[in-house]
């Protein structure tokens, strides 16, 4: 008597439910890394933003010996266009704004909607602070690194 044999051939349906779960926790955790490293380079890009405001402030006091309150927005669109550089988090929103307090930077009237922008508060003339905001508005500038432009350009 002639017996056949079946071949397995093939995967079973558990074996491809076993893998498809594998690849999905291996995708959710790729996922989390992922979001944490976007927001670290989206911040690391205001960081860079508030730099360079803050070098166009000294830059600008330098040239004009002090710094009022009238003379920021003079000094951040005459050196660079402030159109090159952007907002990580909103394109269309702009990356600095002014806060003409000499309290601390947590004064802001609308902190969620600063997202993204660097800080320029005029404490008095020629003294200018200069800090950034993350994603909530947050600061993400500690106050040790908080940047305070010279007292006179001597």
């Amino acid at each position: 008597m002639l017996y056949l044999r079946k071949s397995k051939k093939g995967f079973t349906l558990i074996e491809l439910m076993v893998v498809v779960a594998i690849i999905g926790v291996l995708v959710l955790l790729g996922l989390r890394a992922y979001s944490s490293q976007k927001e670290r380079a989206m911040n690391a890009i205001v960081k860079a933003n508030a730099g360079t405001i803050q070098t166009m402030l000294v830059g600008y006091m330098g040239d004009h010996d002090i710094l009022v309150y009238g003379d920021i927005a003079a000094a951040l669109t005459a050196a660079i266009p402030l159109e090159n550089m952007i907002n990580p988090y909103n394109d269309l929103a702009a990356i600095y704004f002014e806060e003409p307090s000499t309290s601390t930077f947590d004064d802001a009237s609308e902190i969620s909607a600063n997202q993204g922008m660097a800080v320029c508060k005029l404490i008095a003339p020629n003294d200018v602070r200069v800090n950034a905001r993350g994603k909530k508005g947050e600061l993400i500038m500690t106050p040790s690194i908080t940047r305070s432009l010279p007292a006179n350009k001597y």
